[in-house]
């Protein structure tokens, strides 16, 4: 069965400095992954109309942007070493990445860069990033600004090492199974990587807010521990009966810093796979803490999965 492709989605008008850092990591990233997959890769860039200045509007000028776009992309295909097509699309940029993604062959993946934008203006990393990954039902490898700094080439490692984050719930199933599916035909190794605070603050925090602690809390916080490490060994089993080689991290202590998922990141891994409920417009909870965090701070690319995809 041939490999879906992979989608690149990228601001090519975008000129600047950053913005030429940011295409090439991305670039990088989606072609490494597509020779190892040896999957096709597709070039995505959809022209924002509202971006185009209306005043003293002239058709022929309008036609030589939409020309300049069509062999911005020819030329881009021709750079990448696998079968390299695409597409010029106009309109809502996240209205067309989905589009495309809810295709009937959808992609394996979409590829695309963020800034990390912050403020009233840009709710969390920019519009069209937020957008896709909290509606998206394929995986989407977000490519964060240290990512895009550091820019590593997945090639030139022997073997990808390739570390999943897990809540241990069904909320992070899609995601392992996806990391799995990855994992066995990449021939990458996979760690499990689970913060035990976040279970010891959901415990503890009711309690202290009603000021009613139990007695016995350390015995309970024992509990959790031995109930977490016995699910991540029989998900560690899991891996390793399909032919991924696996290990798992139990991370105790209380990072307050920044999110405990992009400081074991910083570790040696190629990839970071993680889910997202993609709950509302505010994206609290999960996304809005520990894949933010991890997407803005890890030098890595970032696939995120939905959890209900």
């Amino acid at each position: 069965m041939p490999q879906r492709p992979i989608l690149i989605a990228d601001d090519i008008d975008n000129r600047t400095a950053v913005g030429k850092r940011r295409s090439q990591a991305i670039q990088s990233a989606a072609s490494s992954l597509a020779q190892r997959l040896q999957a096709n890769i597709t070039l995505l860039y959809v022209e924002d109309i509202t971006t185009y200045s209306l005043d003293g509007f002239d058709s022929s000028r309008f036609h030589e942007w939409h020309e300049l776009h069509q062999e911005r992309l020819t030329e881009m295909s021709r750079k990448f070493t696998v079968p390299t097509i695409w597409s010029l699309k106009s309109g809502s940029p996240a209205e067309q990445i989905l589009k495309v993604l809810r295709s009937g062959t959808p992609p394996e993946l979409v590829v695309l860069g963020t800034q990390g934008r912050k403020g009233v203006k840009r709710l969390l990393m920019g519009s069209v990033a937020e957008e896709v990954i909290r509606h998206a039902k394929r995986p989407v490898m977000v490519i964060g600004p240290m990512a895009q700094e550091k820019d590593q080439d997945l090639r030139a490692q022997k073997q990808l090492k390739i570390l999943v984050a897990t809540d241990l719930t069904r909320n992070s199933h899609a995601a392992e199974q996806y990391a799995l599916s990855l994992a066995k035909r990449l021939g990458a190794r996979v760690v499990l990587f689970h913060c035990l605070w976040d279970s010891y603050s959901a415990i503890m925090r009711p309690s202290m807010i009603s000021g009613m602690v139990p007695l016995n809390l350390e015995k309970v916080l024992d509990k959790v521990k031995e109930d977490s490490i016995e699910t991540m060994l029989k998900k560690v089993r899991f891996f390793q009966d399909r032919g991924t080689a696996c290990a798992y991290i139990l991370e105790e202590k209380a990072v307050l810093s920044t999110c405990s998922v992009f400081q074991e990141a910083l570790r040696g891994y190629s990839l970071v796979v993680m889910g997202t409920h993609g709950r509302n417009a505010v994206l609290t909870a999960f996304f809005g803490s520990t894949a933010r965090e991890t997407i803005l701070n890890a030098s890595i690319p970032v696939i995120i999965v939905h959890s209900g995809r």
